[in-house]
């Protein structure tokens, strides 16, 4: 049920963390593990996990912070918040923030399970399904591109570089954000421009638009 997740889990107690991380492991998750919210936010931009948990009280910067940067820039992705007592105020902004749930320690494995499976059921609800034209559509939820009936596979970069593209679909997404979002060391321009031809290779013709000293847009109709 829960193979083909990812997702990323803040919390700063060493303990809990490694708690946490194991029991998500155990159902064949695949884990993003940080320690604080500007962690989880630049893994967040690199990875797009499907679900996000964090701890509410981090250093620097706390879950509701982190939800509320991330919430900017994607409605969709399901997040929850945990923490170690009740708080009117963070509840409330939680229900702000469109939070999917607000999850008190001590986390039990029946908790995490539920838990995961409203966020399935959450990101269902939320059109996954992309049609890229009349016979090619990409799954957001599974990373499944399809073009003319034949699934193509996607390396790390060009999946992310996809996902980012359709996030933002119909319009242009910078130089800067699309290094920023895949690699982590800097962006040479031949490897940004290796990485667009092969996925353009990968998609229907004239789809990805290279916008002159701006960036590149993926048109969808």
């Amino acid at each position: 049920m829960f193979e083909n997740l990812t997702v990323l889990y803040a919390e700063d107690e060493d303990f809990i963390r490694e708690n946490v991380v194991e029991a998500l492991e155990f159902m064949r998750i695949n884990v993003i593990a940080v320690k604080d919210g500007y962690e989880a936010y630049v893994e967040y931009l690199k990875q797009k996990p499907n679900i996000i948990i964090t701890d509410i009280e981090m250093p620097g910067m706390n879950g509701l912070e982190l939800a509320e940067k991330i919430r900017k820039v994607d409605n969709k992705t399901p997040i929850v918040i945990t923490t170690a007592y009740t708080n009117v105020e963070y509840f409330l902004k939680a229900v702000e923030l469109q939070l999917i749930k607000y999850l008190l320690k001590p986390i039990t494995l029946i908790d995490l399970k539920n838990t995961l499976n409203k966020c399935i059921e959450n990101l269902k609800d939320t059109t996954s399904i992309i049609s890229l034209n009349s016979c090619s559509t990409y799954d957001l939820y599974n990373h499944i591109l399809i073009v003319e009936g034949k699934e193509k596979k996607l390396d790390a970069h060009e999946r992310q570089l996809l996902e980012l593209l359709l996030k933002y679909r119909n319009h242009v997404v910078s130089y800067e954000q699309i290094e920023s979002t895949i690699w982590e060391d800097g962006m040479s321009n031949a490897a940004l421009r290796s990485l667009v031809r092969n996925l353009r290779q990968k998609l229907p013709e004239d789809i990805i638009s290279n916008i002159s000293k701006m960036g590149y847009r993926i048109d969808i109709k």
